[in-house]
Parts: structure tokens; sequence; C-alpha cells
């Protein structure tokens, strides 16, 4: 209970923190800039970011936001993808792989923080990259206007630092040695090694973003609901009644988990009904159990959770028509594809999600239990008959078909009318539901027969019943519960050099489209860093983009291009 009531203390000043946290910030409040390997895809392939999260004021990495979101859209309002990503000292990296269903055309990547909400979408982070169909060879739809140059090619006053290859001209399998020069500051930076797409890109650098920031307008309207996510994920949610559409202030929600423990979290709701969670590494991935206590007979309230990914803003960029030079292009970056599909060749190592048991469970109790293991005794048909054959200290009576439970407590011959039940750790909304579950579907039953308290809340006494095979799963909500999936954090894949060894047998074909994409380079200032790597069998021209902030808040942006000639023959599907 001592370590019940720490855990629980320390949340509340979390909290708190944050809520006073969200006025200090609208001075300096969040932007950033996110890197991709490239701007063009085939759907089915591995997009590698870096993401940038910035002080708008200094310039220099935030450390308010440890929390951010990334999502892809089209001119469909429905996002096509959405992730939630850890953010680290103002910096996130990893990867996630394009549905293979994803129809050709332009997309937008949107990257944002929940304190960058109080300041409107057009806050946001965005990127446009187009991503081709594996399977569409009529190749009709429409690029961007950019209506200028292709603004990867920045001149070389403006390189900063100054890229440096060993030869500007390669073969094939051949390796490359670049050479970063000083930056009079230590940085961290993403390097991306692509084909040139030969088409003119919006893609600005994230010098030319942040130069551009001051020209950039807040919406009028600077909201301060949104809690910077300076621990973990906050979910926020209301309590409405369906009847009238009025928000219920004053209501107690409950949220537990699927576990071999009890376990409990709550909140109230405030003068706008609204209340707000935050939600450890405990809950990732795991279903969310929400409902309200003490739910009022007759009343029709319903626990709505807001989505985090919610724009209300639409997306109708400038179109133009696709050219010819950029259909061949696309064209042969489906032909890769498919030949490293065959070959079963790609660039990526998945990462296999690690279990974090750095958590805390919030546990009900800590206390001793009267434990009752079903598979001890004879089989009994349903809990009725387990209370009056195995637990004398509870009493389970129907009331015109409405079951009810009372617990005797110890220290006294007084029965207590509203115990908590609890079902594989999940908080139960009406004991009606699980009344039929016998011997052969439960596996222990534990009671705590002693008021318990948890923050604010009082229970008269705990039933915890543990099933089988997770019966919970079985209950069907009440209309004033409400189920949902929580994400987890992503984590993508790597991008995996090549091995020299495994690109001397000619008989398997290479083609590489990325030859190289490092999201965590780290520049120290006053000398020059080398890194390497190797061609493929692709002729082409490849850019070498270079993005990143240094410890000062100085941008570092700089590209240059190398050319591989080999001839290239790769076979039609």
């Amino acid at each position: 209970m001592i370590l019940f009531k720490r855990t629980f203390i320390l949340f509340v000043i979390q909290l708190a923190g944050l809520t006073f946290c969200v006025n200090a910030q609208i001075a300096n409040h969040e932007t950033g800039y996110i890197q991709t390997d490239r701007t063009v895809y085939v759907a089915g392939e591995s997009v590698f970011y870096k993401l940038y999260v910035l002080d708008a004021t200094s310039k220099k990495r935030s450390d308010l936001s440890k929390v951010g979101y990334i999502l892809l859209r089209n001119a469909n309002p429905n996002p096509t993808l959405k992730i939630r990503i850890k953010i680290d000292s103002g910096l996130a990296a990893g990867s996630f792989v394009l549905p293979d269903t994803l129809t050709s055309g332009v997309y937008q990547l949107i990257a944002f923080t929940s304190e960058m909400k109080n300041f409107g979408e057009r806050q946001f982070i965005h990127k446009e990259i187009v991503i081709a169909n594996r399977f569409d060879k009529e190749l009709n739809f429409k690029l961007i206007n950019s209506g200028s140059t292709d603004n990867s090619k920045i001149h070389p006053a403006d390189v900063k630092p100054e890229i440096k290859t060993d030869k500007l001209t390669y073969g094939s399998r051949e390796k490359v040695i670049v050479s970063l020069g000083k930056t009079n500051s230590k940085a961290n930076v993403s390097v991306s090694v692509f084909e040139d797409p030969g088409i003119a890109s919006t893609d600005k650098s994230i010098a030319e973003t942040l130069a551009g920031l001051s020209t950039v307008q807040p919406d009028k309207k600077v909201l301060n609901t949104y809690l910077p996510e300076s621990k973990e994920k906050i979910i926020r949610g209301r309590v409405i009644d369906e009847t009238t559409q009025k928000t219920i202030k004053d209501a107690t929600v409950l949220l537990s988990c699927m576990d071999s423990i009890p376990n409990l979290q709550y909140a109230v709701t405030n003068s706008n009904g609204m209340f707000q969670m935050l939600l450890s590494d405990y809950y990732n991935g795991k279903e969310l159990f929400f409902t309200i206590k003490d739910m009022p007979a007759n009343q029709h309230w319903k626990i709505v959770t807001e989505d985090e990914f919610a724009l209300s803003n639409t997306w109708n960029p400038p179109l133009t028509e696709i050219k010819d030079n950029f259909k061949k292009f696309i064209d042969k970056s489906q032909n890769i594809v498919y030949i490293n599909k065959c070959y079963q060749l790609n660039n990526v190592l998945i990462a296999k999600p690690v279990a974090d048991r750095n958590y805390i469970c919030p546990q009900l109790y800590h206390c001793p239990v009267s434990t009752v293991l079903l598979s001890d005794f004879v089989q009994l048909n349903d809990l009725p008959e387990i209370a009056v054959e195995l637990l004398p200290q509870l009493r389970i009576y129907n009331d015109n078909g409405k079951y009810s439970a009372r617990i005797m407590f110890e220290s006294s011959n007084l029965y207590y009318d509203k115990p908590a039940v609890f079902l594989d750790g999940v908080f139960v909304d009406d004991l009606n539901k699980i009344i039929g579950l016998g011997s052969e579907q439960i596996k222990k039953i534990d009671i705590v027969q002693s008021e318990r308290a948890f923050g604010n809340l009082i229970f008269e006494g705990i039933i915890s019943i543990t099933s089988k095979s997770n019966e919970i799963l079985n209950t069907t909500p009440a209309s004033y519960s409400l189920r949902i999936k929580n994400d987890n954090f992503n984590q993508g894949g790597s991008f995996v050099d090549v091995n020299p060894d495994s690109i001397k047998d000619k008989n398997i074909p290479y083609y590489k489209q990325l030859l190289y994409w490092n999201p965590n380079l780290e520049l120290s200032g006053t000398d020059s860093t080398k890194f390497e790597f190797y061609t493929s069998d692709n002729t082409a021209n490849f850019i070498i983009k270079v993005e990143g902030i240094s410890d000062d808040g100085t941008p570092i942006s700089a590209s240059s291009t190398i050319q591989v000639n080999n001839k290239l023959n790769v076979t039609v599907k």
C-alpha cells in the first residue's frame, strides 16, 4: 500500500507539473523538421525517417516532448498510416512500411507533438512524398506543381558542411568514401544517399524550413488545453449524455487492462466533462477498458476518447501533369522493387518489439488476500454456487434477475454492499455479465475483506476473478463503458549496410536506389567526419543529402551528387 501511495502521489505531481508547463510553453513552443531517406517510393517499400523537435525560439533541440505522432495522408481525409514515436532529447528515428495497397499519387507526411496542437495544424511539420503502386503501369496521377527547380541542389557557397567524396564517378559495387567538413559546433545529422528522381521537388532543407518560420503565423486562437507529453502519452476524453449531448462533470472514469492482477487508474471529469490520463509504458499495445464508476441509474452517459491523430484541415495541393522522364524513373523503380522482392533482397532488418519491464503496474492493492483455487474442488456451475460452497465471506443475491454481491469484513460481522469486482485484472461494470462463470472457466478467486483506498476512491472490499482463458474478452461492455486498443511505439527497422562479401557474387542481382541511410551521425565540429558505403548495379546519379542541427541551434544542410556508371539491365515484369 505504501508503494502504491508513493506511485500515485508521483503521478499527481507529474500531471500537475504538466499543467503548469502549458502556459509556460505558449511563448516558446515547439517546431521541427522531418527528413526521409528519399522523396519517391514504391508501395511496399520502407520509409526511413528522422524527426527533429526544436524550440521555436532558440532552434535548439527541445527536451519538452517525449512523445510524437506521424501520419501519412493524401487528399482523402482519412490518414493512410498512423504511428506514435518516442522522442529523446528532441530526436526520433525509425521506419515504417508503406502498404502494398496504396494508390499512386502524392502523399503528405505530418509530424507533431501534443504541445504543437495549441498553435493549430499550420504549425505541424509537413513533408510531401510520391508513392507509386507496384502494379500501376498507367501512372496517370499528378505531381505537386512546385514552380521551381529541384531545390535539393544547393549552391556550393551555401553548403555546410562541405561534402567531399574520394571520386565523382564510380563503378558498380564500388566503395564510396565521404568526408563531411567542419561545422564549428557539435551536431547530430541524418545522412541519406539515394537515386536522383530527376524532378522538381517541394522538399525543403532544415535550413530553409527554419529560416521560413518567421513568415508563418500561428492560428489566431492559441489553445492551452493540450498538455506537453513530457513523460508519457496522455489520453484525453469526455463523458457526455447521449440524450442531451451535454458533457458531464465530476464523473469518475476508471481504466484497467487485462493482467494477472487487478490494476486501476482513474480520473474525474472537469467542468467541461473532460478527463486526461497519463499512460505509462505499461499500457503500450494493450486493450484499454474504460468505465464509469457508480453510474447513475436511468442515465445514458458514454465515454468518448479523443483521436490524437485527428486533423481538421484538408490537403488539396496544386497539381500538374506527370512528365515522361519521371514515368521512366517510376517504371525503373517498380522493376527494381520486383527484382528485390523475387530475390528476397531488402535493406531493412525489422526490429522485434522489446518488452519493457521497467514500468510500474498500477496495482490496486498490496495486502493479504483469501484465495480459492477452483481446481482443488469438485466442479461447480456458476458464481452463486461457488459462493455458497467455497466462499463463506461472499454472498451473491438475486433480486428479480439482477445479481449483486456482498462481502463480510474480517473486523466485523457486517456485510458491505458494493465490493469492486475484477475479472482478469479488469474492473467489471456489471456482475450479471459474469454470473454464469463456473469451475470450467475460473482458475482462482481472490477476496479482500476490508475497505481499500485508491487515491480518493474507497472500495468496500474486492473480488478478483482470474479465468483460465481471458473470459473478460467474451463480455460485452456496458453502454457507459469503452474498449479501445492502445498503440505501441513505432520501432520500425534499421537500414542494413551491405556486406562487401555479399556483393562479390555476380550471379545475384544487386540493384539499389537507396545506398546509405544513417539517422544519427555525430559531428564533432572541429574535425571532419567520414563514412562509407557501396554502390550497386544501378546506373544513375545519386544525391548525398545531409540534414541536422548543431548543439547551438544552427541548422546543418548540405547536398552533393555522385554518378554510378555501369550498364543497368533490369528485367521487365
